[in-house]
């Protein structure tokens, strides 16, 4: 996607960083001062960390920092420049920022932090969007006059690499292009202890039982047959 076409401020710095470093003209970075060289090498990793959606609060104090690093320590006016786009973009962009570190681009240029999906309600099953699926992320069977059973048609998100194609010849508009929820920690299972001790077995005198009942005595486990 070229600059021109980049509507989300977070892509388009990433983009504009990325291209001065390495463009090899004589307009890009010379790499003859390491604050300038590492400040914008660091500043577009992050960049491309938070549009991957693993985005950290922390990254929005890293980015200032070398914003000042390399608006201090670079020793031409291009590397200078490029701090001060740097330092417009958190000054103007900062709520989009904090945005995509909780995994949302309101622009849905961020490929990470989206994902396709076909509206069932929309879906005709022409099959015009699997043939152009260069991915094979798409399922489906093209519809059949006379015959039922057909389902609409879906995408494999594991598979998907969004490259909008099946957007771009659905006639129905079935694609959209929606949030994709930010993974959270894996949190272990809540678990219930469950009896498993045979109450009417061992209903008589003190037994070891399970680990709930460790130890019940034959008037408990009468009642507990009640």
């Amino acid at each position: 996607m070229s600059q021109q076409g980049n509507k989300c401020p977070v892509n388009a710095t990433r983009f504009k960083l990325a291209f001065f470093y390495n463009d090899d003209s004589k307009d890009g970075m010379c790499s003859k001062c390491h604050p300038c060289k590492l400040g914008i090498f660091d500043a577009v990793k992050i960049l491309e960390a938070i549009q991957a959606g693993k985005g950290e609060q922390k990254h929005i104090a890293q980015l200032r920092r070398i914003a000042t690093d390399v608006k201090d320590g670079g020793m031409c006016k291009k590397g200078k420049d490029h701090a001060d786009v740097l330092t417009a973009f958190l000054n103007a962009n900062i709520t989009d920022l904090d945005r995509h570190i909780n995994g949302v681009c309101t622009y849905h240029e961020c490929k990470q932090l989206v994902r396709y999906e076909i509206n069932p309600s929309l879906c005709t099953m022409c099959d015009k969007c699997r043939m152009v699926c260069k991915d094979i992320a798409i399922e489906g069977q093209k519809v059949v006059s006379g015959k039922t059973g057909f389902t609409p048609y879906r995408i494999r998100q594991r598979r998907c690499t969004h490259c909008g194609e099946c957007i771009k010849v659905c006639p129905e508009g079935a694609v959209i292009i929606v949030d994709k929820d930010r993974q959270v920690e894996v949190r272990e299972p809540i678990r219930t202890l469950v009896c498993t001790c045979d109450l009417r077995s061992k209903a008589t005198g003190g037994v070891a039982a399970c680990a709930i009942h460790e130890t019940i005595s034959a008037d408990e486990a009468l009642a507990g047959r009640k």
